[in-house]
Order: structure tokens, then C-alpha cells, then sequence
């Protein structure tokens, strides 16, 4: 759908209603069923899920809410033991997705297409009020929409303030550069009398979704853009390696790679001056109240894009209940959740006046940046075996950025076992 389609859609135009060929009647409010609903296990998840069920329940009070939680750490597991969890005795009528799993669901034509539902029902056009609509973008496979966004992340640049104050330099930019920020991170180095170094400039992240920025930025990823082959051949994605590797091993500005390490946990200690990482690391250093802190969106090389995840509630094609899972969709999406999802500060709402209320963004500085990324953001390449790019991808990233192999010989590994990966895969 592009950007024209969608507004006329939120504008609740009527023959985008007459195309669905139904006018949904909300199912009885004594009615009796039970809805399994697949989602992350966080403790925020879980707050906001039986906030929506306390609000479900006073209008279907006979229906049981079964929510069954599972660790999104990494999402590859998630989303297997999702797809493991279909047809099962518990099998879910609502699934949660992110942007990496899209694929692999639409693929298998898991879920229904969801705009069957918003277009029938006049309620549901108020779900796409006031989201960026770059947002959907990130959980479209094909020209299909499955999901109603729930909420959304990006990757921006943390950084301590003070200590770009002691060091006399100026804050950076938005439009900064990779030399600008090589130049940076080496007067926010610091090393003691005996050479030792005791602060970095950077902490490169750990993990792919806050990595991948860097090679996007650099107009390049791992696949190419339809997500159907190999791109690290790309001498672009060479670069972004070396770049990195130089960090640690040449510049010294930046420790060695750590898989899965975030970054924040050194740069609350000031083990680390300049980390990536999503709006998700807010809390931690609100928790210790650490008060020196900004934000800035990412380095560029070629291009100034961000990179986005987005979440959204889907209903299965095995659903018994559908109208009624459309009915608690709503719930997991409407205002009311984006609001209480602003309020703990976790991921991003993506109801634009949630993410930009002067309480939202009052903390860290510069806050505006996260919604600000909606319209340049970009997501990667995410195919049906997301699970098996990440875990190939950050493996040989891993060798390489610890020193333990060489570029030649990672590039060449890692084409080669991508490639392997790519020509199996059921599209």
C-alpha cells in the first residue's frame, strides 16, 4: 500500500469499506470462547497485555484471554517456537510479530490479511491515526498488511554529555559522518598514566538489530534488497567491516567485540562514552538515575537512514474466533496502549502524539530523534530464515571482529554458507 492508499484509508474512505465486501458486527458481548494469544515475555509485555484483557473483559466478560509469553532474545527462537506452536492444542488465534519474522510467517500464509478487518469495521480505521505511515512498511510482506502495529524501534546514538564537555568538543551533529565520528571517539578515549585505556570512545553493539545501522548507513547489508540472496561481496559491506575492525585494532578506540553485549552496562559504569541502542535502554539508566546523557541519530557514509523494527498483532488463519480476535486486537493496539507504552518507557508507540508528548521525550535529550526516524527509517532484509541469516551472520562477524580471522576469509565464508542458506529457502 503506498503512502496515498493509506491515508485514504485512515480517512475511513467508503469505497475502500466497499472493497471488503462486509460490514463486521462486533461478535455478542455473551458470548463464550477462548483466545490464545502468542506474545513476548517481557514484564512490560505482560503488563500491557492484562491491561488490554482488564479492558476486553469488561466487554466480553464470558471470554477467556490465554496469553502464552516467550523470550524474544533472540527473535530467530521466537519466532520458531511460534512456528512450532501452530496447530498445536494451544494454537494461537493472535500472534505478536516483529518486522524479522514477517517473512517467515507471510510465506506460510499464517495470518490473515488484516485490512479484511480494519476496512469493515468504521473502529478500525482509528488504529492508523496519527502512525507514521513508513511504519507499516516494516511488517508488510509482499502488498499484504497482516498486523496492526503495536509498537516500534530504532537504533540511535546514546552519549555521555559530560563527557564530551570535559573533552571541549562539540555535541554531534545530526548529519555527522564516519569521520567525524572516528574523530570523536578518539578524543573521548581515555588512558591512565601506565597507557592503560579506561574509557572508550565507542562500544560497537553485540547484537544485529543495533549493528546493522552501520552497514545501512553505508547503503549495504548482508542480503541483497529483495532479501533473496548473498550482498556481502558488496565492497560497501567490506568496508563497514574493516571500519569497524579498525576501531578496536587500529584506532583503539573501542573494546573488543562481545556477541550480545548492548553497550549500556559500560556506558552507565563511563567504561564507554558513545554506545547504539534502542529507546529499550532508557530505563536501565533512568533506574540509575544517570542524568549525563543524549541522543543523536546515526553516522552516515553514503546515506542518512535509521533502521526500524516494527511490532504488530496478527490474527492466524487457524482462528476459530476471528471477529473476536479482531475485537481484543484493538486492544492491544489502540490509544489506550500506545499511551501506557509511553509511560514505560520501553519501546517506541506508534501512535505519533504518544511518542512525542512533552513527557516522553523530556528525557534524554533529544528525545524527538526517536519518532523523528519514522520517515527515513528502513527495515533489513528479513527473509522466511531470518533465524538462520542472524545466527550465520553475526557467527562470522564474531571471528572477525575479535580478531580471529581475517576479512578475506570471512567474506568468503560468509558468502558461501549465506548462499547455501538462501537457496533453500520455500518462498
Amino acid at each position: 500500500m503506498d503512502r496515498r492508499k493509506f491515508v485514504l484509508l485512515s480517512a475511513g474512505s467508503l469505497g475502500a469499506m466497499s472493497l471488503a465486501g462486509r460490514v463486521m458486527a462486533a461478535p455478542a458481548a455473551d458470548i463464550t470462547a477462548t483466545l490464545n494469544v502468542f506474545r513476548p515475555a517481557s514484564d512490560t509485555d505482560i503488563q500491557l497485555t492484562d491491561a488490554a484483557i482488564a479492558r476486553f473483559k469488561a466487554k466480553f466478560p464470558n471470554v477467556t484471554v490465554a496469553p502464552q509469553y516467550v523470550p524474544t532474545n533472540p527473535w530467530g527462537e521466537y519466532i520458531n517456537q511460534l512456528m512450532n506452536s501452530l496447530g498445536g492444542p494451544s494454537s494461537p488465534d493472535i500472534a505478536m510479530m516483529a518486522t524479522e519474522g514477517v517473512s517467515t510467517l507471510g510465506s506460510r500464509n499464517v495470518l490473515r490479511d488484516i485490512m479484511s478487518f480494519v476496512e469493515a469495521d468504521p473502529s478500525g480505521q482509528a488504529l492508523f491515526d496519527g502512525i507514521e505511515p513508513n511504519l507499516m512498511n516494516g511488517l508488510r510482506y509482499n502488498d499484504t498488511l497482516s498486523y496492526i502495529p503495536n509498537e516500534w524501534n530504532t537504533v540511535v546514538t546514546y552519549y555521555n554529555t559530560k563527557a564530551f564537555e570535559d573533552a571541549g568538543i562539540e555535541p554531534p551533529a545530526a548529519d555527522w559522518d564516519w569521520d567525524k565520528f572516528l574523530e570523536i571517539a578518539k578524543a573521548l578515549t581515555v588512558t591512565d598514566a601506565s597507557g592503560n585505556i579506561t574509557r572508550y570512545g565507542y562500544i560497537i553493539p553485540g547484537g544485529q538489530f543495533a549493528l546493522n545501522p552501520w552497514f545501512l548507513n553505508n547503503g549495504t547489508d548482508r542480503l541483497t534488497p529483495d532479501g533473496r540472496e548473498s550482498n556481502v561481496r558488496d565492497p560497501r559491506f567490506r568496508e563497514t567491516l574493516e571500519f569497524l575492525h579498525a576501531l578496536i585494532f587500529e584506532h583503539k578506540v573501542a573494546p573488543t567485540f562481545v556477541r550480545n553485549e548492548q553497550g549500556v552496562g559500560p556506558f552507565i559504569a563511563g567504561q564507554a562514552a558513545i554506545f547504539a541502542g534502542t529507546h529499550g535502554r532508557i530505563p536501565e539508566m533512568i533506574s540509575a538515575d544517570f542524568q549525563t546523557v543524549a541522543v543523536q541519530y546515526f553516522p552516515r557514509k553514503t546515506d542518512q537512514v535509521a533502521i526500524m523494527g516494527v511490532g504488530g498483532f496478527g490474527i492466524t488463519q487457524a482462528s476459530a474466533n476471528p471477529d473476536l480476535a479482531w475485537e481484543f486486537i484493538k486492544e492491544l493496539t489502540g490509544k489506550e496502549n500506545s499511551e501506557a507504552l509511553a509511560k514505560l518507557m520501553r519501546a517506541l508507540p506508534p501512535q505519533r502524539e504518544a511518542a512525542t508528548s512533552p513527557e516522553y521525550v523530556a528525557y534524554p535529550k533529544n528525545s524527538e530523534i526517536f519518532y523523528g526516524s519514522a520517515p527515513i527509517a528502513r527495515a533489513i532484509a528479513q527473509p522466511p530464515n531470518f533465524s538462520e541469516v542472524e545466527t550465520i551472520t553475526m557467527r562470522h562477524i564474531e571471528a572477525y571482529l575479535t580478531g580471529n580471522r581475517q576479512i578475506d576469509e570471512t567474506i568468503e565464508a560468509l558468502d558461501s554458507e549465506l548462499s547455501r542458506a538462501m537457496a533453500r529457502v520455500r518462498w
